[in-house]
């Protein structure tokens, strides 16, 4: 019995992130689970991690979030793994991110949306990368939680300058025009879906076009929350 224990542990999936260590939980080993930087008390406005009793500095912004929730702060190793998970197509990270995602949505006790709509990517980054990260993410959101996806709505309507090379005011400008809506909305209550939220423009961009168009309760639920 104890040798057909042995073959099943030796046998176990390895840490996603040291690849050495045998998985404890989300797909981590014990040491690297407690390394990730969790965001355990986000605001929920702009999603941005809270320390004890520190009011959030984003109530002068205009966040047009019911909830904003990510699952870690944009920090390593996080960021090395969202870049394995979009630029080398390391798709494995997908289920541990989105379990991590949907632990933290619980935990914040937020009524769920009627529908998730990943964040579009432009036709010719989709062929140059080859898949949608927030889609990949919804889709595994979606069947833990048991949500139906709605990834027809909106569309990227032309290609942009990579929001990572640009500053806040210059994210904003570069994505109000970016975005259109194919069809007519047949919900209220909308979960945006992205990868990493830095300083928002793209989810708030998409927030408001919903919102002219009948949307009352929107999140924006990510990955990483940069800080």
């Amino acid at each position: 019995m104890r040798a057909f224990f042995n073959q099943l542990l030796s046998h176990s999936p390895l840490c996603l992130c040291c690849g050495y260590q045998k998985t404890h939980k989300l797909g981590f080993c014990l040491g690297c689970y407690h390394d990730l930087p969790h965001i355990k008390t986000p605001c929920l406005q702009c999603g941005l991690p809270l320390t004890a009793n520190t009011p959030c500095t984003c109530k002068a912004e205009d966040w047009p979030f019911a909830a904003c929730l990510s699952a870690f702060e944009y920090q390593f190793p996080i960021n090395k793994l969202l870049f394995q998970y979009k630029s080398q197509a390391r798709l494995a990270l997908c289920e541990s991110f989105a379990q991590a995602l949907t632990n933290q949505v619980k935990k914040q006790q937020q009524v769920l949306p009627q529908v998730l709509m990943p964040v579009p990517l432009h036709t010719s980054k989709l062929k140059q990368r080859g898949f949608n990260q927030s889609l990949e993410l919804a889709k595994v959101l979606s069947k833990q939680l048991h949500i139906p996806i709605d990834y027809h709505s909106l569309q990227s309507s032309h290609q942009t300058t990579q929001q990572k090379s640009l500053n806040k005011q210059q994210r904003l400008a570069n994505v109000q025009t970016n975005y259109a809506l194919t069809q007519p909305l047949s919900v209220t209550h909308i979960a945006l879906i992205d990868d990493v939220i830095t300083t928002g423009a793209t989810t708030k961009t998409l927030a408001y076009l919903l919102r002219e168009h009948g949307a009352t309760h929107i999140q924006a639920w990510s990955i990483a929350r940069s800080t």
